[in-house]
C-alpha cells in the first residue's frame, strides 16, 4: 500500500514542501537591533515558533511509528499549508490530518493507541485521537463531500503526491493541485465553524496558479467533489469569487449546500454520521443520545466543542442540557441565514449543483466507539 513520490514540483507551481525546512523564516530574531530585553511581540513569536516546532517534531515520531509497521500515510494540510502558503508568517493549527489507506487503518488506528493516543466517536471519514499532552490526530480513510468509494479516492490521490520533510521525517503528502482542491472541500466540510479553513482558501485562491486550480478541478471531479468546490468558491471571498468566474464554474449554489455552510450546530454533521454508520453503530449512537448513563455525559462535557460554548459552572448534565439547546437554536438561525442568502442566478447553460452527500462507505474496520 505504499504511496508513489513525486519529486518534482507542477510547472510554475509552489515547491511541493513550500521550500527550505529551515524555521528561521517563521522565527524572526530577537537579537536584531539595540540591546536590551526582547520586546513582547518578539518574545511571542519564539514562543510559537517552539510550539510549532514541538507540534512538528510530536507528529513526526507518530509518523515514523507508522512508517515502522508498513504504513505509509499522506500527511494533509497544517504544516503543508504553512510553508506552502503562509512563508514567514505564522499559521496556529490544532491537530494532524493524515490519511492512510482503507485496508490500513485497524492497522494505523493501533498504532496511534500503542502510542497513548485516546480514540473518539467517528465521523463520516476520519477517527479524531487525543493525548494527554495535547496532541491531537485525524486518522482519515477518506475525505470529507468526496463521493467516490474510500479505496478509488486513495488510488486517485496516490497520484498526486509530493515529497515532505516534517522535522527529520520524510513523508508523502498531495501535491498542489491535489492540495488545493483539498483546502476548498475542508472550507465545505468545515463551514463556518472554522474561519481558519476559509483563510486558508482565500490565500490559496491568490497565490495558486490559474493553471494550477483548473488541474485541482480535475481532481475534484474524479473525487466526486466537483459540487462542493464550486459551492466553497462561489460562497467564498471576492478572491474565490474571481477565481470561480475565471474557471467558468456554476453561480448558483442550492439551498442545501447555503445551510450546510451555515450551520454552525454540528447537527448536519451528526446526521450524516448516523446515515453513513452501521447499524450497530447507530444504535449506540441513538441509546448515547437520548440515555446516556452518567459517565458517557461526564466524558461527553470534556469534549472541546462543549467545553467551549457552556458555562464551567455547571455540572455535567446541565453543560449537556445547555449545548443541546445551543444546538437548536443555532441551527435555527442558519436556515434563517442559508434563505437569505442570495443563491446566484443560473446561467442558461448552466447544470444544477447537487447537494453535498456523504460516501457510501463507512470505516473500514471496526471502531471502537469512545
Amino acid at each position: 500500500m505504499s504511496v508513489p513520490i513525486r519529486r518534482s514540483a507542477p510547472a510554475g507551481a509552489i515547491p511541493p514542501d513550500g521550500g527550505s525546512n529551515d524555521v528561521r523564516p517563521t522565527c524572526p530574531s530577537v537579537l536584531a537591533g539595540p540591546s536590551g530585553p526582547p520586546s513582547p511581540d518578539a518574545t511571542d513569536r519564539v514562543a510559537r515558533a517552539a510550539r510549532a516546532l514541538a507540534q512538528d517534531a510530536a507528529d513526526a515520531l507518530l509518523i515514523e511509528r507508522l512508517h515502522r509497521a508498513g504504513i505509509r500515510p499522506m500527511l494533509l494540510k497544517g504544516s503543508v499549508t504553512a510553508r506552502r502558503l503562509y512563508p514567514g508568517e505564522h499559521r496556529p493549527r490544532a491537530d494532524c490530518d493524515l490519511l492512510v489507506h482503507p485496508a490500513q487503518f485497524a492497522q494505523a488506528r493501533a498504532v496511534l493507541v500503542a502510542a497513548g493516543l485516546r480514540p473518539y466517536d467517528p465521523c463520516p471519514y476520519a477517527q479524531m485521537f487525543g493525548h494527554p499532552t495535547g496532541q491531537a490526530v485525524d486518522l482519515h480513510w477518506t475525505l470529507p463531500v468526496a463521493t467516490v468509494r474510500a479505496e478509488r479516492l486513495w488510488a486517485v490521490l496516490s497520484r498526486h503526491t509530493a515529497e515532505f520533510r516534517l522535522g527529520g521525517t520524510v513523508v508523502a503528502t498531495l501535491d498542489l493541485p491535489a492540495h488545493a482542491c483539498h483546502l476548498a472541500i475542508h472550507a465545505m466540510s468545515t463551514p463556518a465553524r472554522s474561519q481558519a479553513a476559509r483563510r486558508d482558501l482565500d490565500r490559496a485562491a491568490a497565490l495558486v496558479p490559474l493553471v494550477t486550480w483548473r488541474e485541482a478541478m480535475r481532481v475534484a471531479d474524479e473525487l466526486g467533489a466537483r459540487p462542493a468546490v464550486v459551492a466553497a468558491l462561489r460562497t467564498g471571498s471576492p478572491g474565490c469569487r474571481r477565481l470561480a468566474d475565471a474557471l467558468g464554474l456554476p453561480v448558483r449554489v442550492p439551498f442545501a449546500q447555503r445551510l450546510w455552510l451555515a450551520d454552525t450546530s454540528l447537527l448536519l454533521t451528526a446526521r450524516q454520521v448516523l446515515r453513513a454508520a452501521p447499524a450497530e453503530h447507530r444504535r449506540v449512537m441513538l441509546r448515547r443520545w437520548l440515555l446516556p448513563t452518567m459517565a458517557e455525559i461526564a466524558l461527553w462535557g470534556e469534549r472541546p466543542e462543549v467545553r467551549a460554548s457552556t458555562p464551567t459552572v455547571l455540572p455535567p448534565l446541565g453543560r449537556m442540557l445547555w449545548y443541546r439547546v445551543r444546538q437548536v437554536v443555532v441551527f435555527a438561525v442558519a436556515i434563517h441565514r442559508a434563505a437569505r442568502a442570495p443563491a446566484g442566478s443560473r446561467r442558461p447553460d448552466e447544470p444544477a449543483l447537487s447537494a453535498p452527500r456523504p460516501p457510501d462507505t463507512y470505516p473500514p474496520a471496526d471502531l471502537t466507539v469512545a
